[in-house]
């Protein structure tokens, strides 16, 4: 029998490895493999492939946890590993870099909770998976106070404003930046069942994350949807019309100095 192409070998290692992962019994090994792994007396053929099994797991399981430090912390080593041995079953990592490998845990998690997890845990994964992503996006030059305080007052209400690649926005059911910023071995974490809106963005190489209430939630939709910044100042409409446009300010400043705005337009217009 003539032996299997590179690629058919390739795909039929990966298969096997894939298959049941964390497992490293030996498992059957497929007729392509058969015909090109040579074992011995001491150490069989299927011996040699499942330490490749333990080692394929164990690899990913590490860029999981390096990924979700937080969420793996309040499982416990036992209970991440199980509930990443469960996932990599359903989700076999894909993709050329195993660093997207998690990209779907968190579903995976709020819908196959492990006993006695926190109910707020798929969002802590929520939130650690959004911030892996914003630390990947693209970059992009801030934006500095002197060209926001070089524009006229004139051009403010048309004026739209840009913000970075590396930024996004989570809604969860759970205040989970509080279980983001204890401490690992807090043990004893209760949190309030409430909507939490987060922006996420990265300055520099350093990913930060921040509640927003409801108007900073407005305003930043607004943004985001490129609308001039007086539609952005419908966020503080409750307010007198000047505490309104200096407050909708101030937030824009702040932002400004977190590094989340990449460019302005006063030319833009009715788009």
């Amino acid at each position: 029998m003539p032996a299997p192409a590179l690629r058919e070998l390739q795909g039929a290692f990966w298969r096997h490895l894939a298959g049941a992962p964390g497992d490293g019994t030996g498992r059957p090994i497929a007729p392509a493999l058969q015909q090109v792994l040579v074992g011995s007396e001491a150490l069989p053929a299927a011996a040699r492939l499942a330490i490749y099994e333990r080692m394929y797991f164990w690899r990913l399981l590490d860029v999981l946890r390096e990924d979700h430090p937080r969420t793996a912390a309040v499982l416990g080593d036992d209970a991440f590993r199980t509930l990443v041995q469960a996932y990599l079953g359903r989700h076999p990592s894909e993709h050329p870099s195993v660093a997207n490998v998690g990209r779907a845990l968190a579903p995976f998690l709020a819908a196959n909770p492990p006993a006695d997890a926190p109910p707020w845990t798929a969002d802590l994964a929520r939130l650690e998976w959004a911030r892996r992503e914003v630390f990947d996006a693209a970059d992009a030059p801030a934006l500095g106070l002197d060209t926001l305080r070089a524009l006229a007052p004139e051009r403010w209400p048309e004026t739209r404003f840009a913000v970075v690649p590396a930024l996004t926005r989570l809604v969860v059911g759970w205040p989970v930046q509080r279980a983001w910023a204890a401490a690992p071995d807090d043990t004893a974490i209760v949190l309030p069942a409430e909507r939490t809106a987060l922006r996420i963005w990265r300055s520099g190489f350093a990913v930060y994350h921040a509640a927003m209430s409801a108007r900073e939630e407005a305003a930043l939709a607004s943004i985001i949807a490129g609308a001039p910044f007086a539609v952005v100042c419908d966020a503080f409409a409750d307010l007198p019309e000047e505490q309104a446009a200096a407050e909708a300010a101030a937030l824009l400043v702040a932002w400004v100095e977190d590094g989340m705005v990449c460019s302005l337009d006063p030319e833009r217009r009715g788009r």
